[in-house]
């Protein structure tokens, strides 16, 4: 959620997620002041705050410091969060070695469509991380807001960062996905480039503008996902991602499962096999997990007054 930011704040959470990017191995004091951008005084302040709660240990020995025990606790924390998800990680692990691609789970979570899990097949690098996160906002997040009801579409499409996004085509894409129950992602080299550089901010202390410059960027040459009629019209396609949503106990997206590809030139028939797998895979997960699935209109709906 955009607002004024706490510099204090920035500077301790930098400390945390600079000890989080080195798991197994601790950092030293000099280490941490340097790379966090930080001077001696306040990184020791930090440290000895953070050391005295639980949130940082300090070695002795080593005189280096790592993650404290209480921050298991937040992570314990944080899992039960989102439970929904975590339940489903067995599903989407057999998911991704059967198709032999990456598969993701995603859900909204204060204003942005955060990665929360990733299940990757045997010798395959993962092509997004854990805490990627885009805005809520087109072109991205149509498959999160299909069920949601016409206010929630409405201000999904006003925060439209350009004016070729029309409301006219957005709401098309979100008709097509509660026929389809499906989003198909268009791909571009450059937008490769720029998703992959965000997975690798997403663990960087210091990038946070960087993040925000590359998400500009992102929105600004991204496309909206493919309609069922465009996919029917060739036989090839580039084609980032399939997303399906998996439904809570109302009806609407709890979160969104999707299958990375990141394939300039893929066949249709590939990419109607993978959706049916995914779709049936979402289907499953929806009943498993206790949600409800909603009904789809007809391909031929109209909608009354452009509304959803």
């Amino acid at each position: 959620m955009a607002g004024q930011r706490s510099k204090p704040t920035e500077r301790v959470v930098r400390v945390l997620e600079l000890l989080g990017s080195q798991p197994g191995r601790g950092l030293r004091f000099s280490e941490l002041a340097r790379e966090g951008g930080l001077s001696q005084a306040t990184c020791h302040a930090i440290l000895g705050t953070l050391t005295e709660a639980g949130y940082v240990v300090r070695d002795a020995e080593s005189l280096t410091y790592t993650l404290g025990p209480a921050v298991l606790a937040l992570g314990a924390a944080a899992s039960d969060s989102f439970a929904d998800v975590r339940a489903a990680h067995p599903a989407l692990a057999e998911l991704s070695a059967r198709v032999g691609l990456a598969v993701s789970a995603a859900k909204v979570v204060d204003g942005e469509i955060t990665v929360i899990d990733v299940a990757l097949p045997p010798g395959v690098d993962s092509p997004i991380r854990v805490g990627t996160r885009v805005p809520f906002a087109p072109p991205f997040g149509a498959i999160h807001v299909a069920w949601s009801g016409d206010a929630a579409v409405e201000a999904w499409i006003a925060r439209a960062p350009r004016p070729t996004l029309t409301r006219e085509r957005l709401l098309e894409v979100v008709l097509d996905h509660k026929v389809t129950q499906l989003a198909v992602a268009p791909t571009t080299e450059t937008s490769n480039e720029l998703r992959a550089a965000l997975g690798a901010l997403a663990d960087d202390a210091l990038a946070r503008d960087v993040r925000e410059r590359t998400l500009e960027l992102l929105a600004a040459i991204d496309e909206l996902d493919y309609t069922a009629d465009a996919i029917a019209s060739t036989e090839h396609l580039p084609v980032n991602t399939l997303t399906s949503p998996v439904f809570g106990a109302h009806g609407d997206t709890a979160f969104a499962v999707a299958l990375h590809l990141g394939a300039p030139d893929v066949p249709v028939v590939r990419v109607q096999q993978l959706s049916a797998e995914l779709v049936d895979v979402s289907e499953r997960l929806t009943e498993r997990l206790g949600g409800r699935r909603p009904s789809r209109p007809e391909p031929s709906t109209v909608l009354a007054g452009g509304k959803t």
